[in-house]
């Protein structure tokens, strides 16, 4: 008699979920300006289920040519692994300058500093540890939150009672100085700066009769110009062949925060062009950046 085979069903135990590692709470409304809301994305780490407390926050700005869309998820802060590292992050966006030209997205910005600090508690992270950072506008628009309450002209709205201001910036080649862009750079200075602070290419001009108030809005939009000692500790990474912001934007910024006493760092790109990704290795970028936050 043949032997029969008995059929064996045999069923694999289910793998244990793997915990969650952060919780995300989007489209926080952080500032109303008549009918239109302005939002941010929160990313929260979390251990054992429950969420990290007391560790710093992590601000990326979302904007590109001073333009910005729906919160995003946290960018450079979210690619280095800075959830893993236990800090939380907040990925804010800003009005467009196509809807609000200068000093809307300053003032916005600003906002969303307060606004965060002030349901620190309600989020768990340290409202006196806030880190930003951006690329390009959104560089300019994290040296703006350098700037001390005292000094800074785009601290309004609500939540004054706390501060607008960060305890450190990492700014990835921002303009620091448009004096300098409507003059010396006139020509290749990009359409959307002259948009941002509404005025025309033609103000550039130094016959214009719109010179003179071209200069004037350049120095008030301008971070280099509110540095004092109580500025925030500001890294500033550049490469040397950026076509669209000169690295001397940086290089004056950096200079002007060591005047004034400013812990202050650069980090300069050889043939570094507009691009972060394409400035230093990330495993570079990511310690020094870290090393510098000295949290």
């Amino acid at each position: 008699m043949a032997a029969v085979a008995a059929a064996v069903l045999w069923t694999a135990p289910a793998r244990a979920q793997e915990p969650a590692k952060f919780q995300a709470i989007k489209d926080v409304v952080y500032k109303t300006v008549g009918d239109r809301e302005i939002k941010l994305n929160l990313f929260l780490p979390l251990k054992d289920g429950k969420t990290v407390k007391g560790e710093p926050l992590l601000i990326f700005l979302d904007s590109g040519c001073w333009y910005s869309g729906e919160p995003g998820s946290g960018g450079m802060w979210n690619e280095f692994g800075a959830l893993d590292r236990g800090f939380a992050i907040a990925s804010v966006s800003h009005r467009p300058i196509n809807e609000a030209p200068f000093p809307a997205p300053m003032e916005d910005v600003r906002a969303a500093v307060r606004f965060l600090r002030k349901h620190a508690s309600e989020y768990g992270y340290d409202p006196d540890r806030f880190a930003v950072s951006g690329w390009s506008s959104g560089g300019h628009l994290s040296l703006t939150l350098g700037i001390s309450d005292e000094k800074s002209p785009f601290n309004v709205g609500d939540n004054l009672d706390v501060s607008g201001q960060v305890q450190r910036v990492i700014d990835f080649y921002g303009p620091s100085d448009f004096t300098v862009a409507f003059d010396r750079y006139a020509d290749q200075s990009i359409d959307c700066i002259y948009l941002a602070v509404d005025m025309p290419r033609e103000a550039s001009k130094k016959d214009s009769e719109q010179y003179a108030e071209l200069q004037e809005r350049a120095k008030k939009f301008s971070p280099i110009f509110y540095v004092d000692k109580n500025y925030a500790p500001t890294l500033l990474l550049h490469g040397t062949n950026d076509p669209i912001v000169p690295q001397s934007q940086s290089a004056m910024m950096y200079e002007t925060l060591r005047i004034h006493g400013v812990r202050a760092q650069a980090m300069v790109s050889d043939g570094g062009v507009h691009d972060w990704t394409r400035l230093f290795s990330r495993d570079h970028m990511a310690r020094e950046i870290f090393e510098f936050l000295e949290w």
